[in-house]
């Protein structure tokens, strides 16, 4: 194992001069200077001839006066390359992605419990012009740390949902309505249905979180990536957990409190594990991004670890050490290029002076760094990467191809890996083919069925003068990234960039190393191989609910506890949720008058989505509802519940008669109901109404300071009602004593 210091550079003696990225002394009226918002940037660049190929990625994500918020490509001096003006809020995440889309997060709403926010994960072409806009499925708010596009078209991304608990029940001065948050993960299909969902609390205890607080993030999720086997990491700040796609279980932990991993190496520790970035390189060993700590007292740095994950031992073998400790204790992420380097965004230090990106060689030389001016101005993340539109690919003409021959498309200009054999052709003897080599995946992919796994690269294949083709397609193994080419299967479609793709007959060729195809026709050619398989699990039913009007505040439902009765007002419609268990395609859902589903009122099949409102239940009646999933692997069992309509109530349970409370202390106010609308919380004396506590979500509870200045009295109750319907009100059933 090594561990890499970063080297001392006399930066004064090798500093290439660079440019500001904005002009202190901006001209409005010059169109051709950057706007006076524009963030000033300074780069230092200590060997040039070792940096990587690509611009540096970076988004604006602070507010600070004066400056905008702003997506940026810079070059190596940081001037711009180009850029895009936000108008309303600052972005997370900027990124090119597998297919030459590029990405951010824009921000619409910002947590008040958590770092990060919802968000629409915006899609952009090269001119950074929004294509399409991504939002989590199933009525949950995508959330701004992290978004993958995979090479098929599927996203993979989370959010945050919030469940109501009554912690009074689990620690000392718990608050009786306390909201927790928990993560959820979807993996969203190129129709941007969820294909895979998977929740905290279905895998964990919700009170395993105890807290006192209102609202509390008891889940914060930094990083998600899929595996080369086909399951998910899923990053924290303190530990990694790889999750499986066929069923939703946790295969393991690394790092944190629950760490099955033994750490070996140099240096090596299950702290290293909590960071911005963790994902899995070519090279098979994983890279992480580590924040250090709050306090500073460990810096930010980077490190690679080698997986046994049969055994479970995880192996440090290279890290990057600032020897100046950075303190960029929140944000960042790592990046290993192609030329060996690892460049490294560093996210926030809150407003202490550190590079925004670095990028280091193997042996830990710093060869290039960027700051921001002002240390209030960060970037989430900092990538270097290609800019789509200058990105050409390999292309090889060859003219008048002659049925019977067979035609390597490599030229002194480039080796394409593609070899097409010539069955029979009609048209013109005065015809050419062009191949091009695209280290891109295709944008907008269709196919029938279930969507493959797809290797991030396609081969354009254009004519002219040629009316019909039966060939044979060759494509060099060694140079397609696949360790098994056996599993390979090349797709087609007969126009770039839309359409469905199908599959070719394909074989492998060991002799000649060549993953073969039957052709029929020009187009667009990519190689996939199957995913994991289906398995129909029963999906875990959420509680059912009367349908309210959702904000972000509002809770979802939790899972269905057996044995538990529940109750939804009649007079509203009825939300019904699931929580889908590994892949899932579609769904069936029943509900019932009987136990026996033969009296059905709602019979749906191929829902897409895990959530169906009910309209048309009978009031005080007891229903039975069932759902089942779909998927390559058939039908699976049904997951079955019960719930019952009742009418609209309110009811207060505490304080109900009997208490005594000393004025200046802090107690909670209680009440059960079943409605939509807000709840108005007075204070009786005497059983006149003395002073409004609050107009509040109905919620069943509210924090309430008995005043110092409230008479003494034993003739104090608590009145509830409705904020539209002055007829729906309860009272406390005695009076209670305020000493």
């Amino acid at each position: 194992m090594r561990i890499v210091i970063r080297l001392a550079v006399l930066w004064q003696l090798l500093w290439v001069p660079s440019a500001q990225a904005a002009d202190p002394n901006c001209d409005p009226d010059n169109p051709d200077a950057l706007p006076c918002n524009f963030p000033s940037l300074t780069a230092h660049v200590y060997d040039a001839d070792a940096l990587a190929d690509g611009y540096i990625f970076l988004a604006v994500a602070t507010d600070v006066e004066g400056v905008g918020y702003y997506l940026m490509v810079l070059n190596n001096d940081g001037t711009t390359y180009a850029y895009k003006e936000l108008s309303s809020d600052y972005a997370y995440d900027f990124k090119v992605q597998p297919n030459g889309l590029i990405s951010y997060a824009q921000f619409t709403h910002h947590h008040s419990y958590s770092g990060g926010g919802h968000c629409i994960h915006a899609l952009l072409d090269q001119d950074l012009e929004i294509v399409e806009e991504i939002q989590l499925a199933n009525g949950y708010f995508a959330e701004a740390h992290d978004f993958q596009l995979l090479p098929n078209g599927h996203v993979l991304l989370f959010g945050y949902y919030l469940s109501q608990v009554d912690m009074s029940q689990v620690v000392l001065g718990g608050h009786p309505a306390a909201l927790v948050t928990g993560g959820v993960v979807q993996e969203l299909d190129a129709d941007r249905t969820a294909v895979f969902q998977w929740r905290t609390w279905d895998a964990y205890d919700l009170i395993d979180s105890p807290t006192t607080r209102a609202i509390t993030s008891a889940w914060h999720l930094n990083a998600i990536s899929m595996d080369a086997d086909g399951n998910l990491f899923v990053a924290t700040p303190v530990e990694v957990k790889k999750i499986s796609r066929q069923t939703g279980k946790i295969l393991y932990h690394l790092g944190g409190d629950d760490n099955e991993f033994t750490f070996v190496g140099d240096g090596a520790d299950p702290s290293h594990m909590g960071g911005h970035s963790f994902h899995r390189m070519a090279n098979s060993h994983v890279l992480i991004y580590d924040n250090g700590n709050r306090k500073g007292s460990r810096s930010s740095q980077v490190h690679e670890y080698r997986l046994d994950e049969e055994n479970k031992i995880a192996e440090l073998v290279w890290s990057y050490v600032p020897e100046v400790s950075i303190p960029a204790w929140h944000r960042g992420n790592a990046q290993r290029l192609p030329n060996g380097n690892t460049f490294i965004g560093w996210g926030g230090a809150s407003g202490k002076s550190i590079p925004t990106c670095s990028e280091v060689t193997p042996e830990g030389e710093t060869v290039f760094e960027l700051y921001f001016d002002d240390p209030q101005v960060e970037s989430y993340r900092a990538f270097r990467m290609p800019f789509p539109a200058e990105v050409e690919g390999t292309e090889v003409l060859d003219f008048e191809l002659a049925t019977g021959n067979t035609y390597a498309f490599v030229d002194d200009q480039g080796d394409t890996g593609a070899t097409i054999k010539v069955i029979e052709r009609l048209g013109d003897g005065y015809n050419e083919v062009v191949v091009n080599r695209m280290p891109y995946a295709p944008q907008y992919p269709q196919f029938p069925g279930k969507a493959p796994r797809l290797l991030p690269l396609r081969f354009d294949i254009s004519q002219f003068g040629i009316q019909a083709i039966s060939a044979q397609l060759m494509l060099d193994a060694s140079r397609l990234g696949r360790d098994d080419p056996n599993t390979l299967t090349v797709y087609y479609r007969p126009y770039v960039g839309y359409g469905l793709f199908i599959p070719l007959e394909t074989t492998y060729n060991p002799a000649t190393d060549q993953v073969r195809a039957a052709m029929s026709g020009f187009g667009e050619f990519v190689l996939g191989y199957p995913d994991v398989a289906d398995i129909p699990l029963p999906p875990l039913l959420n509680e059912p609910e009367s349908l309210h009007e959702k904000s972000y505040m509002t809770p979802y439902p939790q899972r269905v506890q057996a044995g538990r009765e529940y109750t939804v007002n009649q007079e509203l419609p009825i939300s019904l949720s699931w929580n889908p268990v590994g892949l899932a395609s579609t769904y069936s859902l029943q509900v019932s008058g009987d136990a026996e589903f033969t009296d059905l009122v709602v019979d749906e099949a191929y829902l897409t989505k895990a959530r169906y409102v009910f309209e048309l239940a009978d009031p005080n009646t007891t229903c039975h509802w069932r759902v089942s999933t779909l998927n390559n692997g058939g039908f699976g069992e049904w997951s079955t519940g019960t719930f019952a309509t009742v009418p609209p109530i309110i009811e207060v349970t505490t304080p109900n008669g009997g208490e005594s409370f000393r004025r200046g202390t802090n107690i909670f106010i209680q009440w059960q109901d079943n409605l939509n609308e807000d709840v108005v919380v007075e204070l009786l004396k005497g059983g006149t109404p003395l002073k409004t506590l609050g107009t509040v979500a109905s919620n069943g509870a509210l924090a309430w300071e008995v005043s110092l200045t409230l008479e003494p009295g034993d003739d104090y109750r608590i009145a509830i009602k409705s904020t539209t319907n002055e007829t729906m009100a309860d009272v406390s059933d005695a009076a209670f004593t305020v000493r």
